[in-house]
């Protein structure tokens, strides 16, 4: 009962994100496999396995007969695949007592994956080649790929769960399964904050880009600049991926803007000029309303990306070191993608010139440490 119910919790971690399939319930499994016999690893894989989302899904896409009989051949499957595994192991390792520092032990543990994955991927390749409406024997190396990469890293943590099982008892095993279950869980939940968090900014990137079509994708390169100029910056990799989210938000405020002074074909007015001055203001007020996605450097970056070194920018006139770091990034990243693209009202420049522009304003619009970055190692 308690193999089955920390099975039923692993089931909640399982997730497939970005191409990755991992699976908690093995550890478990292993266990099962490496204590008992392999017709109660079997039974017990088979209930273990069950889950609310499975019968949910299954329930929404088939009718009571492919349900009961889809439900049924998954618990098979389930069993099967335990049974190899734990069958396995005990034909390696026939002994009553566990080894963890010799040697066959372990290579009887690591044939119980083997085995495991062997079963998982021989009844996939079975479905695919039964699915087609020509019976062709082909193997789908995929299919096996993706076995080991969800298998292997759960062998090792079985071998773990194995290990305190036997030394410290149910109750710490118990524990530790629990622990890592809700530490799988923690991590599903802040990565999927983070696609979530890509594309809200990709989303609004492209709105801001529908804007103007003059600055179509400005965004995503402005994007691409800072993030390569904070990488030859030597910022560290989570402050990278932030500032390059960032950099696709920096212009969002120009959605105030009406598209007469967006778009207009020529040089702006002094009153239309005061205007888009405040679309930094804009955009930093957007996205502080948004306190489980952004922070106050994220703030900060789209407020003061319009500031210059010398401090004659805007908003604020802020100069120097006074400008975030990000900010004095952004700066950069936007001025030269903004000289290098054709506007309405003037021609885009060439790389070279634009790079010249960039080294004559080192120090008085732009940080000059960062121009020098920029120049050899973005530009390079």
């Amino acid at each position: 009962m308690v193999f089955v119910a920390l099975m039923w919790a692993s089931s909640l971690s399982v997730i497939n994100l970005h191409s990755m399939l991992v699976v908690m319930a093995y550890p478990v499994i292993m266990v099962c496999a490496l204590k008992y016999d392999p017709g109660a690893t079997a039974l017990i894989s088979a209930i273990g396995s069950l889950s609310v989302q499975e019968i949910r899904i299954l329930r929404e896409n088939n009718d009571e007969w492919h349900f009961a009989l889809k439900l049924l051949g998954n618990r098979g499957v389930s069993a099967l695949c335990a049974y190899a595994a734990s069958a396995a192991f005990h034909f390696f390792w026939p002994h009553p007592y566990m080894a963890f520092g010799d040697l066959g032990f372990l290579g009887a543990a690591a044939s119980s994956g083997v085995a495991w994955m062997a079963a998982a991927s021989l009844i996939m390749n079975i479905g695919i080649i039964l699915s087609r409406p020509q019976l062709k024997l082909t193997i789908d190396p995929t299919v096996a790929l993706t076995a080991v990469t969800a298998i292997a890293p759960s062998v090792i943590m079985g071998l773990m769960a194995t290990a305190l099982f036997e030394h410290g008892g149910l109750i710490p095993f118990v524990l530790a399964e629990w622990f890592f279950i809700a530490n799988k869980n923690f991590t599903q939940r802040a990565l999927i904050k983070k696609e979530n968090a890509e594309q809200i900014n990709i989303a609004f990137a492209r709105i801001i880009d529908s804007k103007d079509h003059y600055t179509g994708g400005h965004s995503e390169r402005v994007a691409r600049l800072a993030r390569t100029l904070a990488e030859a910056a030597r910022l560290p990799k989570a402050e990278v991926e932030e500032i390059e989210y960032v950099a696709r938000l920096h212009d969002v405020g120009k959605v105030n803007l009406p598209d007469s002074v967006l778009t207009k074909n020529n040089l702006l007015s002094p009153d239309e000029y005061e205007m888009v001055k405040k679309h930094p203001a804009w955009g930093a007020d957007l996205i502080r309303g948004m306190q489980r996605i952004y922070g106050d450097k994220h703030y900060r970056a789209i407020l003061e990306h319009h500031e210059r070194y010398d401090g004659l920018g805007y908003p604020d006139g802020k100069k120097g070191v006074e400008i975030s770091l990000w900010g004095r990034i952004l700066a950069i990243c936007d001025a030269y993608d903004a000289m290098t693209t054709d506007r309405p009202y003037k021609p885009a420049l060439a790389a070279d010139e634009a790079r010249r522009e960039l080294e004559n304003c080192a120090g008085s619009q732009f940080d000059p440490e960062l121009v020098q970055l920029f120049v050899s190692k973005v530009l390079a």
